[in-house]
This record gives C-alpha cells, sequence and structure tokens, in this order.
C-alpha cells in the first residue's frame, strides 16, 4: 500500500499544478481577448501595448496557480490571493469602450484591494490562524473597501492628466465634495496604511521555515505596493510615463502566488521523500532527503534503534529531530537536515504514514529483540561448547593419564611376577585398557579435540574414517568458520552418521559441505541402510542457536537426507 502511496500523492499534485495552469490560461485568454476584438484605430484612448498585456498574462497565471496551490494548505489564503489576483487583473478592462464608463473607472479602484488581499493571504497562512490575524484582516479588509467605494464614487478620469486609459467625463457622485487630486492623496494613504498594518502584522507574526517564504514575499509586495500609491501620488498630475505606469500590481500578487507555488512544491518533494523512506527504510532512501536518518524507540526501555536495528549511539540535537509519540511514549525520530523546518515534516505526515512508521517501529523492535535473543544463544552454546572443551582436556589430562600410568605399571608388575599372577595381572590390564577406551570415546563425544586443534575439514575426515559406515565426503570452504558455527555442522554430520545401524555392504552415505556466500551448507545423504532417527530437537535446537535451520526427509526405504544452513557470520 505505501509502495505507491507517493507516487500516487505526486501524481495528483501534478495534475492539480497542470488543472492550475490551464484555468489560469483560460482567465488569461477571457481577459485578453477583448484586446484583439477592439478596434485598434479608436482616438479615445491611449492602448495599452502588447508587452504590458504579456507580462500581466503571466502575472495572472502564476497567481492563479498560487491559489490553486494554496487550497491545500489553507482554503482562506487561497481565497484572498485569488481575490488579489482577480483585483490585480481588473485594470485590463478600463481601455474597453464597449463597457459602460462608470464600470470602466470602477475597474481602476481596485488597487486598496489587492493590497488588502495580499496582507490577508500571509495573515491567513497556515489555515489555523489566529484570532488577532482575524481582526487584522478585518480592519484592513474595512479599509480597503472604504478607500475602493471612495474611489467609485468620486474620481473622475476626465480631471486626472495622468489618465491613459479612460478619459471620459463622469460626473461622479461626490465628484463635487472630493476632488480628483484629494482623492489621490486619500486612497495613497489608504494603501501605505494598509501597507504598513500588514506588513508589521505580517513580520511580527511567529512564522515557521516553512511558510516564511510566503511572508517574505508578502511584505516585499506590500512595500513594492505602498511605495507605488505613494509615487503616484507625489506625480499626480505628470503625463510623462513613471514606473507609476506599470504593471505593478499584477506582479506583486505574482510574487506572492510563485512563493506559495515554490513552498507547495517543496512540502510536495518533502512528502514524497518520507514516502520513499518510509516505503524503503534503506541508507540510500534518505541520502539526499530532507529526513537524513529514522530511529527506532524501544518500549520500555531508554534506547533507540536505526532502521537495520543496530543501537543508536550517537543522540541527535532537540531541535534536529521529529519525534512521533504513541499516547506519551516516544514510537519514532526523525532525524532532519539542517536546512528542513520540523514543522515542514509534520505537515506531510499523513495517517497512512505515521502508521507505517508505527508498524516499522514494531517490526524493527521484533527483529532486534530476536538477534539479541540468537546472540544470547550463541552465548550459551559458546560457553557450553567450551565448558565440553574442558571436561575433555580434564578426562584427557587426569583420568586418562592416569589410567595410562595404571597400565604402565601392571606391565612393569607382569614382568617381575609369577605365571600365576602374572594371569591375574594381565586380566586386570585388559580391564584398564577397556576402560581407557571407553573414557577416550567418552572424551571424544564430549567435545572433539580434532575440530578445536585442526578445524573442522580435518575433524571430519577424521569422523568418517572412524566409523563403520561408508561414506563419500565433499568439502568445500572459502572462509575461517566461527567455532559455533564449526561445532553444528560437526554434530549435524555426527548424528546423521550415527543414524544408520547397522550398515551393510550396500549402505551408501554421501556428505557433502560447502561454504555458499554467507552460510555453510551441510547434507548427508544415505542410502540402502536402516535407520535410526536420530535427537533432531538436540540438533535443530544447536543449529538453530547460531541462526540455522534444519530440514530433514521421512526415512523411507533406507534413504535419508539431512540439510543444515547455517550462517557463516558470527
Amino acid at each position: 500500500m505505501m509502495a505507491g502511496a507517493g507516487p500516487v500523492v505526486a501524481a495528483r499534485s501534478a495534475g492539480m499544478v497542470v488543472s492550475a495552469t490551464v484555468l489560469a490560461a483560460a482567465v488569461v485568454v477571457v481577459c485578453v481577448l477583448p484586446f484583439a476584438l477592439d478596434d485598434p484605430n479608436s482616438p479615445q484612448v491611449q492602448r495599452l501595448p502588447a508587452w504590458y498585456v504579456l507580462v500581466v498574462a503571466v502575472a495572472a497565471t502564476i497567481s492563479v496557480a498560487g491559489a490553486w496551490a494554496a487550497r491545500s494548505h489553507s482554503g482562506p489564503a487561497s481565497a484572498a490571493l485569488a481575490l488579489a489576483g482577480v483585483a490585480a487583473v481588473l485594470p485590463l478592462w478600463a481601455p474597453q469602450e464597449w463597457l459602460p464608463d462608470s464600470l470602466r473607472a470602477a475597474t481602476l479602484a481596485t488597487t486598496p484591494l489587492v493590497v488588502a488581499a495580499i496582507a490577508a493571504t500571509a495573515l491567513l497562512w497556515p489555515a489555523r490562524a489566529e484570532p488577532r490575524a482575524n481582526r487584522l484582516v478585518t480592519v484592513i479588509a474595512g479599509i480597503a473597501v472604504v478607500a475602493a467605494g471612495l474611489h467609485v464614487l468620486a474620481y473622475d478620469p476626465f480631471a486626472d492628466p495622468g489618465c491613459t486609459q479612460i478619459c471620459a467625463d463622469l460626473a461622479p457622485a461626490l465628484g463635487g465634495l472630493v476632488g480628483t487630486r484629494a482623492l489621490t492623496a486619500i486612497t495613497a494613504a489608504a494603501i501605505v496604511t494598509i501597507a504598513v498594518i500588514g506588513g508589521l502584522a505580517v513580520a511580527a507574526t511567529p512564522r515557521t521555515r516553512i511558510s516564511r517564504l510566503v511572508s517574505v514575499a508578502a511584505v516585499a509586495a506590500l512595500a513594492a505596493l505602498g511605495g507605488l500609491s505613494a509615487i503616484r501620488w507625489l506625480t499626480f498630475g505628470s503625463t510623462e510615463p513613471s514606473t507609476a505606469r506599470l504593471p505593478l500590481e499584477p506582479l506583486a500578487v505574482a510574487v506572492v502566488g510563485a512563493s506559495v507555488c515554490l513552498l507547495h512544491l517543496r512540502v510536495l518533494r518533502t512528502r514524497a521523500a518520507v514516502d520513499r523512506l518510509v516505503t524503503g527504510l534503506s541508507p540510500e532512501s534518505v541520502l539526499r532527503g530532507p529526513v537524513v536518518d529514522v530511529q527506532f524507540a524501544v518500549p520500555g526501555e531508554d534506547r533507540w534503534l536505526d532502521a537495520s536495528g543496530a543501537a543508536v549511539v550517537d543522540l541527535p540535537e532537540p531541535a534536529g529531530a521529529v519525534v512521533l509519540t504513541d499516547g506519551s511514549e516516544p514510537t519514532v525520530r526523525l532525524v532532519i537536515a539542517r536546512s528542513v523546518d520540523p514543522a515542514e515534516i509534520l505537515a506531510v505526515l499523513s495517517p497512512v504514514t505515521r502508521l507505517a512508521l508505527r508498524n516499522a517501529q514494531l517490526s524493527t523492535v521484533a527483529l532486534a529483540r530476536l538477534a539479541e535473543v540468537r546472540a544470547s544463544q550463541r552465548r550459551v552454546v559458546a560457553a557450553s561448547d567450551g565448558e565440553r572443551r574442558r571436561i575433555e582436556r580434564d578426562l584427557h589430562d587426569g583420568a586418562q593419564q592416569r589410567l595410562v600410568g595404571v597400565g604402565l605399571q601392571l606391565r612393569i608388575a607382569r614382568a617381575e611376577a609369577d605365571q600365576e599372577a602374572r594371569i591375574r595381572i594381565e586380566r586386570v590390564e585388559n580391564k584398564v585398557g577397556d576402560a581407557l577406551s571407553q573414557l577416550r570415546r567418552l572424551a571424544h563425544g564430549v567435545f572433539p579435540a580434532m575440530l578445536a586443534a585442526e578445524g573442522l575439514e580435518q575433524a571430519l575426515v577424521e569422523l568418517v574414517a572412524a566409523s563403520d559406515v561408508p561414506a563419500d565426503l565433499t568439502m568445500h570452504f572459502t572462509d575461517a568458520l566461527a567455532p559455533e558455527v564449526a561445532m553444528a555442522a560437526y554434530a549435524t554430520v555426527a548424528a546423521a552418521v550415527d543414524s544408520v545401524v547397522p550398515p551393510s555392504a550396500a549402505t551408501r552415505c554421501r556428505i557433502e559441505v560447502r561454504q555458499v556466500a554467507e552460510s555453510l551448507i551441510v547434507k548427508v545423504e544415505t542410502e540402502s541402510a536402516t535407520i535410526r532417527t536420530p535427537d533432531l530437537t538436540a540438533i535443530g535446537d544447536r543449529v538453530g542457536a547460531v541462526g540455522g535451520q534444519l530440514t530433514w526427509s521421512d526415512p523411507e526405504a533406507g534413504r535419508y537426507v539431512l540439510t543444515a544452513v547455517i550462517p557463516c557470520e558470527s
């Protein structure tokens, strides 16, 4: 399920961006189409140049894409950015002579709305805005609506020497109370007030690193539009072209829209990286991503494991990690890159991703505990083999040597005794020899000395040579074997050979011991023999203690196969 989550999310997000671009293109076509149908020889207005329309079209595309991308982060901010984009494009309709003059003049009153909408976009980001931000948005919107309404009711384009888009004598309703120059000053003051209030509020609001890009873009746009309004008031009455006549409103909105698009793309990239991380949980999946390591808490213990199950030694700084919890207990720790904000990671962690991380934690902890159990089993086996070897040495150096000494003394005594005493001493000597042979077999069964002295290869050769079962022995080793691995292989072969009773002339046994990659494969196959099932539980426990697996076939028609696969890594 998780393997396809990242691509599906990325595909859906890419589809949203494409849809936003198509929508923006449609809006631009609708806005630009009237210019293509208008009479280019009309002497009443100074038509906008083609580059102007092109710049506005590109800016509108970026603005619409930004508003569309903002939908997944903040609905109110998306609506505010869309309003800013529409208000910034409306002045393009002013030169259209087929529209009523009053409506054409109203399209020139949207600058306060643009400034207020840009400020609202930043203040309402992210979705859960503070009540103070909502109150500021209400105040800013009120100032903008009043300024725009006053502009509609009092602006007379015929009295504006700098008007190049509509020069009709409209006789506005409040034209006698407020002159056009005074109206320009009031509008500029309202815009500067909105820009200052909004800019200071945005700059003073604590932001996460991921949303700081939108705040910086909004403050820059507000400063530019506030300065533009001041320039327009200072240059009132001038008919010379200036920067005040450039399409700065659409460009300012486009700057904010571009910042939203960049932020959204970063979120998509982070989400895809986290999804890939959860899917693979390998070092390769995090080397170039925002999350540089994943660590899992061991329940009930104050320690952490990495994705491979190894204990974490170097703990990360608290500011450089995101800790996920289950209630009050930590479960997963995501170590993030220096350039990544923890809030950015938390924002892209979907419930499915959190569940996958939780499952990965349970799996990693279970595997780590299984590895600890196996390591404990290895230690127990190693300790047991060490004790067996000690007992074998004690028997060899103690009891065996004493029996050898007793036998030697008996031979000396037999040489000096009379005939009757020699017979009795010889009987005792034979019993001592039998006891010595039994003791040697016992010592060899406790721990094969050849295995410790010469290794598995020579020990198996000795085992086959000492057995009554005819056997073909094939061996291939590439590296040295750990003592516990060699002992497990030896015990497997010994148990299989001992299971053949009694051997006949037709009995054959094939023993194959080969080291392949990181495993030692032991296979014993007997034919034409009476099989006595060996103690598979004891052999299986020894093989399993070193991480191996023992399999066998049911004895039928005198054929029996015993196979052990033992990892060579200690």
